[in-house]
């Protein structure tokens, strides 16, 4: 008994510091997570001062006191920034008393600072345990008693461990425990603490009714947003009355009939509940109510969550009357509607959807896949797909249809359908059917009318070639194309030699005749060369356009045309060669350097001048301009 009477004083330092530090925990779990450590540190510190001002001389030189928990203690519940000035305190007073027993007390003093944070640092990132502050009690008794087995003579040891060393070990162990567990409570009274705080916070915040009753039907718990359903001014002033202190007799007692059935099954019970409002208005409340239920499992009370959804009804009221109206006015359009989901599922469909498809409208119903419609029009005939290879038909008019966009494809019995597919938020599609038989019709009847007419625009009348009009476009379009590309480009201007007098001795119509015969020898000679166009220049002249044409090119070319009129062998009794023939003037820009449409049309000119001045029935290549002759000298 006397250790334990000469550590009494020391135990009691342990009770006063774990007091206070528990006492104070509530304000330093609201400084900097830094500064918390430092005052837990301080308190320790203080209570190693003490303790060790109070020791008990084992050995002369050789002091036991309980320095050791406060050490660990604050190792394991501050980390490094908490053990500092313990650990501190304690070496500078160990070393200051001296004595036999220095190397051995700052050893054991090392040993268990070393524990404390070994221990500290496993259990950092969880939580403390009963089970993790014995395993600190257990450090702290075997680090403050190791060192006797190398300070006390071995032939003592059976005297000294029983009576000395294993009960100051147990005062380790206990004093540890009780000051770890003392730590540990208020740590989890605080943290329990700040949960309700938090907790009644989200409840007083919380929009919706929340309200706990006990078996009677009396409010034992409340929020704000309750009392104000209640039409109660504060919350203390609903506590311990009824729905029947609020509520008419009847509406109450609907109330309370939901909440006796809820006792009986004892399961929790969602229900919607209509009624009329203290001020009122008529209310649609979405209510939960669930069991309370104490540690034996027994019904205590009941608490109920109620949120006011008359908004959302009128909305759903709203929905249902909007979807109504929808309904009627797809059910009156004239267009076909269906929606497909992202899997091609049908999920709606108008009547005018089903008339557009008659032979297949039996299948084409909710539920059915697209492509099982798509092969049965294939197989029933509606659909102008290939037979030969349906499926990939079906994948290919499936992909189409539900990719956004307008296609229009043709029906079997001759009808056009345009489909205009949307994309759904849901990954699905929208399409939109519609009979454009009779404006395809007009389409293909306003297309041909548009080429007729542009063929008029840009046709001679009376040989088939173009006309003056198309010849100045075609020949600026080719004109800027050689420039661009830097390629050569010949121009053939031809004159039917002795016309006048053809139509003087033969007349106009067989005049007429002649320029077509000529115009068609002509357009299937110059055919040799790709792009050529042929032309009527003006009367009896004719004009050829030769594109990407090479230096000789263009007069091989001339003198075909030449020679193909002159095997036609139409009599002339009007001109000195007895049948029809034709002069013919050469411009190429690759050989003058001309590639201006003016140049080009002089220099012709000038080589149709000079064939019909040297006989007639031949062909002369262009004689540069004067004034370009001028300007090369």
């Amino acid at each position: 008994m006397t250790l334990w009477n000469n550590l009494l004083g020391n135990l009691a330092v342990v009770a006063i510091a774990t007091c206070l530090l528990t006492f104070g925990n509530p304000w330093f779990s609201r400084l900097h997570p830094r500064v918390s450590p430092i005052a837990l540190g301080v308190i320790m510190a203080c209570g190693t001062v003490c303790v060790m001002m109070l020791p008990f001389q084992f050995l002369t030189g050789i002091y036991l006191d309980l320095r050791y928990t406060f050490i660990g203690i604050s190792a394991f519940f501050g980390g490094p920034l908490a053990l500092v000035l313990p650990l501190v305190s304690a070496l500078a007073l160990r070393i200051s008393l001296g004595g036999t027993g220095v190397v051995t007390g700052v050893t054991h003093i090392l040993l268990t600072a070393v524990s404390g944070l070994v221990l500290w640092r496993i259990t950092r990132s969880k939580p403390v345990t009963p089970g993790r502050l014995a395993a600190l009690a257990g450090a702290v008794a075997a680090s403050g008693t190791v060192g006797f087995v190398f300070t006390v003579a071995i032939d003592r040891w059976s005297v000294v461990f029983p009576s000395v060393v294993a009960p100051f070990a147990s005062v380790l162990f206990v004093s540890t425990i009780f000051s770890g567990l003392a730590i540990l409570q208020e740590r989890r009274r605080v943290d329990i603490t700040n949960e309700n705080r938090i907790y009644r916070a989200i409840i007083e915040a919380l929009p919706d009714c929340l309200n706990a009753k006990d078996l009677s039907g009396r409010f034992i718990a409340a929020n704000p947003a309750t009392a104000t359903l209640m039409n109660a001014p504060t919350v203390p002033a609903l506590l311990g009355k009824s729905d029947m202190d609020f509520y008419p007799a009847d509406i109450a007692a609907e109330f309370r009939t939901i909440e006796q059935s809820l006792i009986a099954q004892g399961k929790p019970l969602m229900v919607e509940q209509r009624f009329t409002s203290l001020d009122g208005r008529d209310v649609w409340l979405a209510t939960l109510k669930a069991p309370i239920l104490d540690e034996r499992g027994a019904i205590t009370g009941l608490v109920t969550h109620n949120r006011e959804i008359t908004e959302q009804k009128q909305t759903e009221l709203a929905l249902a009357t909007a979807q109504t109206r929808l309904a009627d006015a797809v059910s009156s359009m004239a267009d076909g509607l269906a929606m497909f989901d992202a899997s091609g599922k049908l999920l709606f469909r108008n009547e005018q959807y089903l008339e557009l498809f008659p032979l297949t409208a039996d299948i084409r119903d909710v539920g059915t896949s697209l492509k099982d419609v798509l092969r049965m029009a294939i197989a029933r005939g509606e659909d102008q797909a290939v037979p030969s290879c349906p499926e990939d038909t079906v994948e290919r008019t499936f992909a189409a249809f539900m990719t956004a966009g307008t296609r229009q494809f043709r029906l079997a019995d001759g009808r056009w359908i345009e489909a205009r597919t949307r994309h759904a938020t849901d990954g699905g599609a929208m399409i939109v059917f519609t009979d454009v038989t009779a404006a395809k019709k007009a389409e293909v009847d306003l297309k041909v009318l548009n080429s007729h007419l542009a063929g008029l625009a840009t046709t001679d009348a009376l040989t088939g070639l173009f006309n003056r009009r198309a010849f100045d476009v075609a020949l600026d379009d080719m004109t800027r194309k050689a420039v661009e590309a830097g390629q050569g480009l010949g121009l053939l201007l031809i004159d039917v030699d002795r016309f006048k007098a053809f139509n003087d001795t033969y007349g106009h119509p067989e005049g007429d005749a002649c320029l077509k015969a000529i115009a068609t020898s002509l357009l299937q000679a110059s055919s040799i060369h790709p792009g050529a166009v042929v032309a009527r220049y003006g009367g009896e002249e004719i004009a050829v356009i030769l594109p990407d044409v090479r230096d000789g090119a263009a007069l091989e070319i001339a003198e075909a045309l030449c020679a193909a009129v002159r095997a036609r062998g139409i009599p002339h009794a009007g001109s000195e060669k007895g049948i029809v023939t034709v002069s013919i003037g050469v411009a190429q820009s690759s050989l003058r350097g001309a590639h201006r449409k003016d140049d080009l049309l002089k220099e012709a000119d000038s080589g149709l001048y000079s064939a019909k001045a040297l006989g007639r029935d031949q062909v002369q290549l262009a004689q540069p301009h004067p004034e370009k002759r001028r300007s090369r000298r």
